[in-house]
């Protein structure tokens, strides 16, 4: 009895063993997709808050390519973009009219977050704008309780205060001190990045509304889309001039359809793979990433301030980890 007790219960267990180890490095690898497209994200984002900054500015022989017209550039070919990674079957009356709605209404609100934001690249330095860049978060919170009646935990303004002084408050004072305390163009240039906080606050909320159902391609493309028609208009009415460089394309390329377009989609795989809260914590280090191109891309100084407040919206971020998956 023993005998045959051996000879069924061994194999059972050897097969269980595989069965667990094969268990344990799909688990691994899902983790080991989920993590690299975080990072991923995170490093293309964090290029798209840098990059542009020259192209911006302009040099001697160039006076810089407005921001309009560059958002103009980049929703459009963000659009084609989308439009071809869609697969045909998938038609855009599926969408519905209540959420194609709200999807114009995220398109517009995103492209003038995203106007503002360069018009505030253009003026600060690449490194405040990569940490004042999360006063979204601010926002987002204001926003909610404010309109949408949502209440806040008592442990969480802790949370809230430390990203306010990480986000803004630590920036706005480096320039405010490197200046004498005087309202200056870098100054000027850190409060229109928090302005594009606000919008992108109100973007984040009307995304609530809009349903689960839809593809991330085919909201990507929607938005590109309106963004891209609002801004050619602008272009247009304005009569924005569209100096441009050739040689600057493949920075736009990069800022716009990887940084801006391609990046969120590397957000959706990876909270499919290691779900919202790991997607948020590693995608946060979009900030560090900024700081680092900033330095080594545009040379520009950090300090240790510039750490320190790093530091504080990332802390606060891991406090607020499961709100922000709600």
């Amino acid at each position: 009895m023993q005998v045959v007790w051996e000879l069924f219960w061994k194999p059972l267990t050897i097969i269980k063993s595989i069965k667990s180890t094969i268990t344990g490095h799909k688990k691994l690898k899902r983790y080991s997709i989920g993590f690299l497209f975080a990072i991923l994200a995170a490093i293309l984002g964090a290029m798209a808050d840098v990059l542009p900054k020259p192209i911006l500015e302009g040099n001697a022989s160039f006076s810089g390519l407005n921001p309009i017209a560059m958002v103009a550039i980049i929703y459009l070919l963000n659009s084609i973009m989308f439009t071809g990674l869609l697969p045909k079957k998938n038609p855009v009356n599926e969408v519905g009219i209540r959420n194609f709605l709200l999807l114009i209404i995220i398109g517009v609100t995103e492209i003038i977050a995203t106007t503002i934001f360069y018009l505030g690249l253009k003026n600060t330095s690449a490194v405040n704008s990569a940490i004042l860049g999360n006063s979204d978060i601010i926002f987002t919170s204001i926003i909610a309780v404010i309109i949408f009646r949502e209440a806040l935990q008592r442990k969480e303004y802790f949370s809230y205060s430390i990203i306010l002084c990480g986000s803004i408050i630590i920036p706005v004072y480096i320039d405010l001190a490197a200046n004498n305390y005087q309202i200056s163009q870098f100054v000027y240039g850190d409060f229109l990045i928090v302005f594009a906080g606000l919008f992108y606050g109100i973007e984040m909320n009307v995304y609530r509304y809009l349903s689960d159902k839809i593809d991330a391609k085919r909201i990507l493309q929607i938005i590109s889309f309106v963004g891209g028609i609002v801004t050619i208009s602008l272009v247009f009415l304005l009569q924005i001039p569209l100096e441009f460089k050739f040689e600057y394309m493949p920075t736009i390329l990069i800022s716009g359809m990887l940084g801006i377009g391609i990046s969120v989609l590397f957000i959706v795989v990876a909270i499919k793979n290691i779900g919202a809260v790991r997607t948020i914590l590693i995608f946060s280090t979009t900030t560090l990433f900024g700081i680092i191109f900033s330095h080594i891309i545009l040379n520009e100084k950090i300090i240790s301030l510039h750490l320190i407040a790093f530091v504080m919206v990332f802390i606060g971020i891991i406090l607020l980890r499961t709100k922000m998956t709600d």
